[in-house]
């Protein structure tokens, strides 16, 4: 497929890849700057990754190389890379030498040569942010004392750790205590520090911190959920499967492109239903055992899943709108709903107050069991969709999928949505790829829901059912047993 004009978007799958270069460590002795070698034509396949799970993108780059440009330069790893890549007429990845932030290569691998050809090679290049580096060739060992996201900030700019000139977006926190970091790479710290704040406006436990094209974050799940506090979050892009239709716009050709993007190319649940995963994990219930060694006590804290889930902003239109992953049914003859049931998973952890004079830890019973319960929900109903290129979308934001029921023409209503499967999810990993043989881009969205918009339908009985038979027989005895 070729394009008239990279710059308008008239096609799906169209997209802009500019000043994609290599810029060496190696100075040019004319120029007195590092060398730089434009790869754009040798490109093959370019794709970039941003995960709210990891704390920084990482990409890779397939090029067809018969200059033996990876020796003659050389490629060492000191090396990095420059491109801007969007969707156009949508803000996508500025990583230039001049207005953005150019990526730092860090691997060649798989190099093969070309088997016709036979005198070129195809090797993959694999690049990821600089603060990666800093990350590897640092360890902070100090005292933070306040608000957890100042500590953050300090190691993100400090030249001695990540010495990052990028944006950080930081939710604001109501903890006030003073953590001491033992020799930890900047990166573990920060996620140290993020596993024990607690929100000023939300009702959750436990940060993320992690990269997008915009710059870091650092803010819990419940802030991309809802919005200032006293809001939900409204979707960036709806997309739904082809045999949804698509309302249509008053412009044709916006209403064209539109449906196109919209249109998933193909997706896959996993993990929709894995209930003794999520009991084991400690999703719908757990017990904490916290022993104060200063006041010499010991308390018992029980976690219950639907009395936390009512307090917390969720995968669905309002807050009021979102119902438990789990029908509200007792189980077998136990006369307990599974949140019900603490014992599931059983923790000890210790929890000394007044450490530091004046500063205050979070309680470790008001965080552990709900960042566990919370984390949980993060492998649970995961869906992945492979869409038309789309660097609209990005880690952490919501969007919207309609899913029909599958199931014969003629049975139910026509395109009646999926009552648990469809309805918003949260965005959790982006992959954007560029295939120049076809000549089209890509976007692979990873992303989940904690909840569901119609809710299970529960009953007041357990389901008991089976022959009991309790009898019990001695192996020494010469019984015959039949089946």
């Amino acid at each position: 497929m070729g394009y008239k004009d990279r710059n308008t978007l008239d096609k799906v799958g169209q997209y802009s890849l500019e000043n994609l270069e290599i810029i060496s460590y190696r100075q040019d002795k004319e120029e007195s700057a590092p060398k730089v070698i434009d790869i754009n034509a040798i490109t093959l396949n370019f794709e970039i990754k941003e995960d709210i799970l990891t704390n920084t993108m990482v990409g890779s780059i397939i090029v067809l190389d018969s200059q033996d440009i990876r020796t003659i330069l050389p490629l060492t790893g000191l090396e990095k890379i420059s491109f801007r890549y969007s969707t156009p007429g949508f803000d996508g990845y500025d990583c230039t030498e001049a207005s953005g932030n150019p990526m730092q290569i860090y691997k060649v691998d798989n190099v093969r040569l070309e088997e016709k050809a036979g005198r070129q090679q195809y090797y993959q290049i694999f690049f990821t942010s600089e603060e990666l580096y800093n990350n590897a060739l640092s360890k902070v060992s100090q005292a933070f004392a306040g608000p957890t996201e100042d500590a953050v900030d300090k190691i993100l700019r400090s030249r001695l750790y990540l010495n990052s000139k990028k944006p950080l977006f930081f939710e604001g926190s109501k903890s006030n205590a003073k953590y001491v970091i033992p020799n930890l790479p900047p990166f573990s710290a920060i996620n140290m520090l993020a596993r024990n704040t607690q929100s000023a406006k939300y009702n959750n436990a436990g940060y993320l911190f992690y990269e997008n094209r915009l710059g870091f974050h650092y803010r819990s799940i419940e802030s991309m959920l809802g919005m200032g506090g006293s809001a939900v979050r409204s979707p960036i892009w709806e997309f739904q499967t082809q045999i949804v239709p698509i309302k249509d716009t008053q412009v044709p050709s916006v209403k064209d492109i539109k449906r196109r993007m919209s249109t998933v190319i193909n997706y896959e649940h996993k993990n929709t239903i894995d209930t003794l995963k999520n009991i084991q994990s400690g999703l719908f219930a757990s017990k904490l055992l916290v022993h104060d060694a200063f006041n010499k006590t010991l308390t018992t804290h029980d976690f219950n899943y639907k009395e936390e889930f009512a307090k917390s902003y969720h995968t669905a239109d309002e807050k009021g709108g979102a119902n438990m992953l789990i029908p509200d049914t007792p189980w077998s003859d136990t006369g307990k709903a599974l949140y019900e049931h603490s014992n599931s998973r059983l923790m000890t952890a210790k929890g000394t107050s007044k450490t530091h004079n004046n500063y205050e830890f979070p309680k470790i019973s008001e965080t552990l069991q709900l960042r566990l319960s919370q984390m949980a929900s993060l492998q649970t109903m995961n869906l992945t969709l492979r869409v038309y290129g789309n660097t609209q979308v990005k880690a952490g934001d919501i969007i919207k999928f309609r899913n029909p029921m599958i199931r014969p023409v003629g049975q139910g209503k026509d395109n009646e949505e999926n009552p648990y499967n469809s309805g918003r999810y949260l965005v959790m990993a982006v992959k954007h790829t560029v295939n120049r043989e076809s000549d089209q881009s890509s976007t692979i969205i990873r992303c989940f829901k904690d909840c569901v918009s119609t809710p299970y339908p529960s009953e007041p009985d357990a389901l008991i059912v089976g022959k009991e038979d309790k009898s019990k027989g001695d192996i020494n005895n010469e019984i015959e047993i039949s089946t």
